[in-house]
């Protein structure tokens, strides 16, 4: 098993922190390049897990981003979301945990998901309420949200060690490589997936394109 696996393995313990191991790569800004989305990556993403869809829940998800809370610019493509979602009822956003910044990366993930798993008409509240902190964020800091949302802090610690939320975070690593990203932030918008940060007005033309 390589490093990158065994870090996903590794559960949170009491004190909210994964053992540190081998270096995950650093996030690095990235232009905002459209590629189409493979047929198989396709099939990996309509098939993934663990995906939050926020906005509209019975059309099939018009934007799907790939998230590591502590990359660059995942807050301010947070309230990206938000606003589009505020502008368009009709549209349903997915957001697929991909975390490959740092360890506390994968801690923060992991509640995330279990967060989801528990209390899905919560998820975008915790998420919107994550965005809103300050500095690195970690387990501790998640499930400190957590808390703060009225959720139990202690049931989605333990949910989050669970074995289905590591398999989730493994098939978001198979994604991550089929559609070709190297670091989150990066978008499916219809049929293209954009590496790198894309604001909100290139995010806007990239949804009308694809509504087309």
């Amino acid at each position: 098993m390589g490093a990158r696996a065994e870090q996903l393995c590794r559960p949170l313990t009491r004190r909210g922190l994964l053992a540190a191991g081998a270096g995950l790569l650093a996030a690095t800004a990235s232009p905002a390049v459209a590629d189409p989305v493979t047929p198989d990556a396709r099939k990996l993403l309509d098939a993934m897990p663990g995906k939050a869809v926020l906005g509209a829940q019975k059309t099939r998800p018009l934007v799907t981003e790939l998230v590591d809370f502590n990359a660059p610019d995942w807050r301010r493509s947070a309230f990206d979301m938000r606003e589009l979602l505020a502008g368009d009822a009709r549209l349903a956003y997915a957001i697929v945990q991909t975390p490959r910044v740092d360890v506390g990366s994968i801690e923060a993930a992991r509640v995330a998901l279990a967060v989801l798993a528990m209390q899905p008409a919560k998820f975008g509240d915790f998420y919107l309420a994550l965005a809103a902190t300050t500095g690195d964020i970690d387990g501790v800091k998640a499930l400190n949200v957590v808390r703060a949302e009225g959720l139990d802090h202690y049931k989605v610690f333990r949910a989050a060690n669970q074995p289905d939320i590591t398999d989730i975070l493994t098939q978001g690593v198979a994604l991550a490589a089929a559609l070709r990203v190297l670091d989150p932030p990066a978008y499916v918008i219809g049929a293209d997936v954009v590496a790198g940060y894309a604001d909100l007005a290139r995010k806007r033309a990239l949804i009308a394109a694809a509504s087309r």
